[in-house]
């Protein structure tokens, strides 16, 4: 009897080791092909966005919510939500570029990689992407079409699906739904209705008529909408596309250091991520804590943008900024100011001793990036020159790093410079570093030498009041070309971390995403505009929601009413510092009216400058009014 037990129980054991193994070994292939959820990394944003994530098991419905900054990512589930000016350019893990616009709301459904296990090439990965658009409008980017991706964006009215290319979704006033193909082709399937096809630059309704079934139809009309726009990300595609191309080498660190630089890492925020067979470029470390929103915040030492108690402290302390943007009168450009053979401190001496009895208290001053890669120490013998110079003259610095304004025609190059061409405003100025170094990033590891040798030489000197990192960024190429190059500035100063503040001016566009980024990049908000007092005072509105100190680095046309007259008191009232541009008449002929701005009724009347080249005043009531500038009360 013992016997038949005994036989019984080890035949009972071996069953169920049997059985045991079976689940062990289900439960592993069911790991195994689990599907692989992938991330939503932020590469670029503006304004404020934030996304509501699980908090806790799924079945509980909890949720948290948290601010989105650049590389920062999330999952699966996460409800995105831009605020009013809030803009994002997100890549998805699985394989694309999605561009989200201001006043959206949207839910990932699926960032999946549904291959088993790690995937040895791009076929053994299928990749979906399937999104819920409450509100708003996006776009997807996801290269030439391929059959192992899937890509859903689903309305209240029906799905558009592609398996690749370009297309938009945005929500129309009457509440349907603008379907905008880009390129390659997509379908648009209403709720129970047949699916329609959208190829070439066709667009299409997604809607419900008035019998509440839901319809698609072409609509040539929608071409040309405004819709369509996502300024954004439209830069980031050919810099992006490399992840998309090829998603299993385009790995996490490599998007985190295309962010941030060197040092940088993605911080995953939440969402459902899988935990074993995660996406197979992007490998999510959850954080303890969320950063705040890029860039980051930081305190004295800290390389991070200044804190708001920080900057406003700094601008109490400083007083009121009395300033002009300076080039000598013996120089047509930047290049022939700093280059050793016209390099002339007596003029400079001069014309800074008439700045300073005239009442001023800063200069901005354009740097040349040609002549330091010519002659790196002699442009610093130079340039600490001249920081003596205005320092002895009770002037501090604002160096300008870069400049996109191009005049001349030519790319900067150190030598003799032509002379003016007669009555023509400004005629040879060049840009810095010019059209070819800002296009061409295999030049760049040059200008980062640039920009840090020179902000570490006076980082923490009180001779330099501010850094202005770029000047006019836009005005070159298309309107987007240098945001990169702007962006990768403001990383390089960062990395510095000097004791003044940085900053980059908007200057045109002001409610662009661009001109946003420059201000939510720097530490205070600076700007230039030649506009009528009225017009500049409305801008002051615009600027003010920034909650930072407010300086105007360019203003001072005078056939249009922005004088000394009318601006100053308008800064006295707002408390804002400011630089008019320019001081002695020269070279660059400042003075003579631009064609397209001229005033027929006084022709003669001075554009900019504010002496005579022999130190007289242009007005001598305007030396007046600088030396009698303060702010006034709160």
């Amino acid at each position: 009897m013992k016997t038949q037990f005994l036989a019984c129980w080890v035949c009972k054991k071996n069953f169920w080791r049997f059985l045991l193994s079976c689940i062990v070994f289900s439960l592993s292939m069911g790991l195994t092909n689990a599907h692989a959820t992938g991330e939503a990394v932020i590469a670029n944003m503006i304004g404020r966005a934030t996304a509501r994530l699980p908090d806790g098991p799924v079945h509980e419905g909890k949720t948290r919510q948290v601010g989105l900054f650049e590389g920062s990512s999330i999952g699966e589930t996460a409800r995105v939500q831009t605020g009013r000016d809030g803009q994002l350019c997100v890549v998805l893990s699985p394989g694309a570029i999605l561009c989200v616009a201001p006043g959206t709301i949207l839910r990932f459904d699926r960032l999946r990689q549904t291959s088993r296990g790690l995937p040895r090439s791009e076929e053994d990965l299928v990749r979906q992407i399937h999104i819920t658009l409450e509100q708003g409008r996006i776009l997807l980017h996801a290269g030439p079409p391929t059959a192992v991706l899937d890509m859903r964006v689903v309305t209240e009215h029906g799905v558009v699906e592609a398996n690749g290319g370009t297309f938009s979704v945005a929500e129309r006033p009457d509440g349907s739904w603008a379907v905008f193909n880009e390129a390659e082709e997509q379908n648009v399937i209403p709720d129970g209705g047949e699916p329609l096809l959208l190829r070439g630059n066709a667009s299409a309704i997604l809607g419900r008529g008035e019998d509440g079934e839901a319809f698609a139809r072409l609509d040539d009309s929608l071409i040309d909408s405004a819709l369509r726009e996502y300024e954004v990300c439209e830069i980031f595609f050919t810099d992006l596309s490399q992840f998309f191309m090829d998603p299993l080498r385009f790995d996490r660190s490599g998007l985190a250091q295309w962010i941030g630089g060197a040092d940088a890492s993605i911080d995953f925020l939440g969402g459902s991520v899988a935990t074993l067979d995660v996406s197979p470029s992007f490998r999510p470390v959850p954080v303890g804590s969320v950063r705040p929103q890029s860039p980051t915040p930081g305190e004295p030492g800290a390389g991070g943008r200044w804190g708001h108690r920080r900057i406003w402290d700094w601008y109490e302390q400083i007083g009121p900024m009395k300033g002009f943007t300076y080039i000598p009168r013996y120089a047509v450009n930047s290049v022939e100011m700093w280059m050793e053979d016209t390099f002339d401190t007596d003029i400079i001496d001069e014309e800074l001793g008439w700045a300073q009895s005239s009442g001023y208290t800063s200069v901005r001053v354009p740097l040349q990036y040609a002549v330091w890669a010519d002659d790196p120490d002699g442009f610093m013998d130079r340039f600490e020159a001249f920081v003596e110079l205005a320092g002895g003259h009770g002037l501090r610095v604002v160096p300008v790093l870069f400049d996109d304004l191009s005049l001349g025609g030519d790319m900067p190059v150190v030598g003799p410079q032509p002379d003016p061409i007669p009555d023509v405003h400004n005629s040879r100025w060049l840009p810095s570093p010019g059209l070819e170094a800002v296009e061409n990033r295999e030049l760049w590891a040059s200008l980062e030498e640039y920009v840090t040798s020179v902000i570490r030489a006076y980082r923490r000197s009180d001779d330099v009041l501010f850094w202005d990192l770029y000047d006019v960024a836009g005005a070159i190429g298309e309107w987007e070309t240098s945001l990169p190059l702007m962006d990768q500035t403001f990383l390089w100063a960062r990395a510095v971390d000097p004791s003044q503040p940085l900053a980059v001016s908007a200057w045109t566009r002001f409610g662009s995403a661009k001109s946003t980024r420059k201000l939510e990049r720097s530490d205070l908000i600076t700007f230039q505009s030649y506009d009528t007092p009225e017009q500049v005072e409305a801008l002051l509105v615009l600027l003010r929601r920034h909650d930072r100190p407010i300086v105007c680095v360019g203003w001072l046309m005078r056939q249009r009413g922005n004088d000394f007259d009318s601006m100053l008191p308008l800064f006295a009232n707002h408390r804002i510092g400011w630089f008019n541009r320019g001081l002695v008449n020269g070279r660059t002929q400042l003075w003579l009216q631009q064609p397209d701005l001229r005033q027929p009724d006084d022709p003669e009347l001075w554009q900019h400058d504010v002496f005579y080249e022999d130190g007289e005043p242009y007005r001598r009531e305007e030396i007046e009014m600088i030396k009698a500038f303060t702010f006034g009360s709160e």
